[in-house]
């Protein structure tokens, strides 16, 4: 530990060189960059979870990184338990989590601090800032004096703070998360049993000094979000601007109860292929397939017996998930989604009445644009450049008319 203190201790005092005496460093304070304010914040999010161990503050990252990659945001989690065994600190025991032990708690502030500048770091390495980044930072945060030092930092950054706490009660959940929390670096080869009793003498030292988010914090501007139970229920304060508030809305629908997804093309129906079918065809006319915006768009032979063979096989999956997978709960009732054209409708006819069946125009086909209702063969006679830009990128390419793509 001592080794390790010194290591952190000269990193710092080279940090504080740095700061003085380089003619490239950029110092501490951080310029908004014109990616965000154009689009209408005010600074840079860093969100930072708080919680004590096994709550599933790693796995609720993991899918804020999922969504917010998903939203055109770059971000990226700095997890201090990680940085700890990177330094040679894997496998500390439950004493070095004791708060009363005040060389080990001066140790995990370094720590904390060095991710931090790390994080940072990572923030203003954008360059000219074409992308806009999120940063993570993945720690239990259990008291007000650490989360006061992290709002302290992040002024001086001029950055704004969102938390995120994780509350978790339910013993099935937790005894899951401590069974995973066995599998890290930090129990490798250790009998788990005793790996298990030092991992809940950790939790005891945390659950010691565990201060809850509360409302007074930052002289009351606190910006959170408390997870109980993983999505049970959500608690959301000062969630303002538009992206706290998409983060607070989609924490509100996660889950973690297993669940399948079916995803199935529209049946094979004829009444002439249009370039509005990418999604049921990816030849032109001689497929013989219809458009599915046609009001002439209806099913084949093989088509109709694709709607009852689709209703067949969901019953059938049905079973096998409650009773071959042993999944309960939400995870066993089917609710299906569907375009609004009367081909999806068609599709789903008989699924709609034994399942709940929602339409939305989030599935309905690709709008041709301006060459809306010409067959592909007509296309490529036409306008053939148009034609072969499409065949080179069909996963991105968008017809003249300002109308979307498949990405």
């Amino acid at each position: 530990a001592t080794a390790v203190y010194y290591f952190l201790k000269k990193r710092r005092n080279k940090g504080a060189m740095e700061d003085e005496h380089s003619a490239n460093y950029a110092g501490p304070m951080f310029s908004v960059p014109n990616s965000w304010t154009l689009q209408g914040f005010d600074q840079p999010l860093v969100i930072v979870m708080v919680g004590l161990p096994a709550r599933g503050k790693s796995y609720i990252v993991k899918m804020l990184i999922r969504y917010l990659n998903w939203s055109a945001y770059e971000a990226d989690v700095f997890n201090v338990g990680s940085y700890r065994r990177k330094i040679g600190l894997a496998g500390a025991g439950a004493g070095f989590f004791d708060l009363s032990n005040k060389d080990n708690k001066r140790i995990r502030e370094e720590m904390a601090e060095a991710v931090q500048n790390d994080m940072y770091l990572w923030l203003q390495a954008s360059g000219d800032y074409d992308h806009r980044r999120v940063a993570i930072f993945d720690a239990t945060n259990t008291t007000k004096e650490r989360r006061n030092a992290l709002l302290h930092r992040a002024r001086k950054e001029n950055c704004a703070l969102l938390f995120i706490e994780s509350i978790c009660d339910n013993q099935k959940v937790l005894e899951r998360n401590y069974d995973m929390k066995l599998q890290n670096d930090d129990y490798k080869g250790m009998d788990m049993e005793k790996a298990r009793a030092d991992f809940l003498e950790r939790v005891r030292a945390y659950e010691k000094v565990y201060q809850p988010l509360e409302d007074d914090e930052d002289e009351t501007n606190i910006s959170y979000i408390k997870l109980i139970n993983v999505g049970q229920k959500i608690v959301a304060r000062n969630c303002t601007g538009f992206l706290p508030s998409q983060v607070a809305f989609y924490l509100q629908n996660i889950h973690i109860e297993p669940r399948r997804i079916f995803l199935s093309l529209l049946f094979d129906g004829v009444g002439g292929c249009t370039v509005e079918n990418d999604m049921t065809s990816n030849t032109v006319a001689s497929s013989g397939k219809g458009s599915p915006r046609s009001n002439k768009y209806v099913p084949s032979l093989s088509g109709q017996q694709y709607i009852y063979d689709l209703t067949t096989y969901l019953k059938y999956q049905k079973e096998v998930i409650m009773q071959k997978e042993g999944i309960t709960g939400d995870g066993t009732s089917i609710v299906v989604l569907t375009g609004t054209s009367k081909a999806h409708a068609m599709t789903t006819d008989d699924l709609s009445s034994q399942y709940p069946c929602y339409a939305t125009p989030l599935l309905d086909e690709l709008n041709g644009g301006e060459f809306h209702g010409l067959t592909y063969e007509q296309l490529k006679k036409s306008h053939p450049l148009i034609h072969q830009a499409r065949e080179s990128d069909k996963l991105h390419y968008r017809y003249p008319g300002e109308v979307e793509s498949h990405i």
